[in-house]
């Protein structure tokens, strides 16, 4: 070999080596950075009264991501509420410093002010930010495999997968005119804890509701917040909204909106097909005649129109307000009311 293929070589591993010392040099000053940040964030969140317990954070990944391993992780606001979590881990693509994400653990304690308690277990669960170059949050993801909430007095409900995606947009103007944020909700195989003795199908095939925010939520506590975004108009334009329940489907759109109280004011189009089969189970287990039930499927066939693919697809208005839900003008049950005290009524505003 010549020398000047030699001299070519060696130079071309002192810069193999040199890019690789470079490398890991960024590596650890970015874990580094991550790790103050971390602590940074903890001890502001302290000063504002939070409770945050976790692990001396440990680095891990090299070379492909900059991980943080923040052991068991609990958090309580000033508010009431809390959050344990079995295993916290910050991971932070090391091409990507503005996609970082967090896997969750698969054990979740929740607890509320007013007293309720769940236990979240799931497979796996994570949440990808996505940040601008200041930093400064501008959507996220949250996915969850087999996710199963548990709390007393009732039944569990689980799912196969869940996904949530939320996406903040440039400020409107003042008012509620313009959307301040999107989102995307997805269920699939959701069971749920329903009555013994109600004649439904538990189980939700498919779920999605797309939606867009109308107006900005003030950065304060979160009742405070979203009292005064409901005060100021607020409200939530419902895109789309599908549900796959046994042989029931109904797609339908709208609007979504808090009364004074902070109680849920819907109002929608649903386009339904499908409904023979509940009305024949209703039936079947005596909670409706047998008269009743032939008029209605008579009258809901009269109603119907054939959908683009030729099927009987009834469209109703479906309202909820002050806590019933009104198919047309005719009501169909009551529902409980959320467990949500607004700010100024004797209750910490959150």
């Amino acid at each position: 070999m010549s020398i000047r293929l030699r001299l070519a070589g060696l130079a071309a591993a002192a810069l193999v080596l040199a890019g690789a010392g470079a490398y890991t040099a960024y590596w650890f000053h970015v874990a580094g950075q991550l790790r103050k940040g971390v602590e940074d964030f903890a001890a502001a969140r302290r000063a504002d009264g939070w409770r945050l317990d976790f692990a001396p954070p440990a680095t891990f990944g090299f070379p492909g991501t900059i991980g943080l391993d923040l052991g068991t992780f609990g958090l309580a606001t000033p508010s009431g509420l809390e959050w344990r979590s079995d295993r916290v881990r910050l991971i932070v693509p090391a091409l990507d410093p503005l996609g970082p994400g967090l896997d969750l653990g698969s054990s979740h304690q929740l607890s509320l002010s007013d007293g309720w308690r769940g236990i979240v277990t799931a497979t796996g669960a994570n949440v990808r930010l996505r940040v601008d170059g200041d930093g400064d949050l501008h959507a996220f993801t949250f996915e969850a495999g087999r996710p199963v909430l548990e709390q007393a007095g009732a039944g569990p409900l689980s799912a196969e997968r869940l996904a949530i995606t939320y996406e903040w947009l440039n400020p409107p103007d003042p008012g509620h005119e313009k959307p301040s944020a999107r989102f995307t909700l997805e269920g699939h195989a959701v069971d749920m804890p329903l009555p013994a003795d109600l004649p439904l199908h538990r189980r939700l095939e498919a779920v999605r509701v797309e939606g867009r925010i109308m107006g900005t939520i003030p950065e304060t506590a979160p009742l405070s917040a979203l009292a005064a975004w409901s005060n100021a108009g607020g409200n939530v334009e419902l895109d789309r909204l599908a549900v796959e329940w046994g042989a029931l489907s109904l797609e339908g759109d709208g609007t979504f909106a808090f009364d004074p109280a902070l109680q849920p004011l819907i109002a929608t189009t649903a386009r339904i097909r499908g409904w023979n089969e509940i009305i024949k189970r209703l039936t079947e287990a005596r909670l409706m005649e047998p008269g009743m039930a032939s008029a209605a499927e008579m009258l809901l066939a009269i109603l119907a129109r054939p959908d683009p693919q030729g099927r009987p697809t009834l469209t109703l208005a479906l309202t909820l307000q002050d806590g019933a839900l009104y198919a047309g003008q005719v009501k169909l049950l009551t529902l409980p009311p959320l467990p949500l005290i607004p700010p100024g009524s004797g209750a910490p505003p959150s």
